[in-house]
């Protein structure tokens, strides 16, 4: 049986039940750590999977961090989670940065994406439309959208463009979600669970409307994905994730 495994944003493997069991006997694997093998719907978490591997000692508790046993007296605890004095100043960061604990994780389905971008593009078209007939009367045409008047054609594309990219790459660089998708509590994040950067932001909105080509099957791989990506989730290695209230 062979087993693959995901080390920071990479996926590793394929490797044997002997090996994977010495990766986590040496802690290369740990309880977060996602893993995968043929005949599996999608990645879990190892400790899901392998459960008896990390069970802690009678008495102790394991670090969510290095899977170590400790006595709770020497660890931290942060929700259900313990935290180990070793680790302790990586978790921290990791709170500060924004990051989701990987196995916290719940990535966002199919239609709850779906209902995000109609949000998004009523909000959009709110805007857009009289801002639309202003430019082409403003460039010398007229309100309808088929006058082949080119200036007000080329002014009112222009505009309309940077504003649609500008919406995308504000909102999910500064919130990690557009208005639609803060609606509905989801988040577009690394596959570590921290924020994007305002580069990715937008870089992500050109792989949408790459992935939106071809009949829309970019956009329709989230449906069958086993973690929920579509085409441009994979080329901008990025994950929508559903918050907790």
């Amino acid at each position: 049986m062979n087993w693959h495994y995901v080390e920071g944003s990479e996926s590793r493997g394929p490797v044997t039940d002997a090996e994977l069991d010495a990766l986590i006997s040496a802690g290369s694997v740990g309880p977060d750590t996602l893993i995968w093998r043929e005949g599996m719907a999608e990645w879990l978490p190892c400790s899901q999977v392998k459960g008896t591997a990390f069970a802690a000692p009678p008495g102790q508790v394991l670090c969510a961090e290095c899977g170590r046993p400790f006595p709770p007296e020497d660890v931290i605890r942060h929700g259900d989670q313990f935290i180990c004095s070793a680790c302790k100043p990586v978790f921290l960061q990791k709170l500060k940065e924004g990051v989701t604990p990987v196995a916290a994780l719940r990535y966002a389905g199919f239609w709850i994406r779906v209902l995000a971008y109609i949000i998004d593009f009523i909000l959009m078209e709110i805007v857009l439309v009289p801002l639309s007939i202003a430019i082409r009367f403003a460039a010398g045409g007229t309100a309808s959208p088929m006058d082949p008047n080119i200036p007000a054609f080329l002014a009112n594309s222009t505009v309309s463009i940077v504003l649609v990219v500008s919406y995308y790459t504000f909102f999910v660089g500064k919130y990690g979600a557009t208005p639609g998708k803060m609606a509905l509590k989801l988040r577009v994040v690394n596959p570590d669970g921290s924020p994007v950067s305002y580069g990715k932001a937008c870089g992500r909105y050109f792989a949408f409307v790459v992935s939106s080509m071809a009949c829309l099957i970019g956009l329709l791989m989230v449906a069958w994905d086993s973690e929920k990506r579509g085409l441009h989730d994979r080329m901008c290695n990025t994950r929508v994730i559903q918050i907790k209230s």
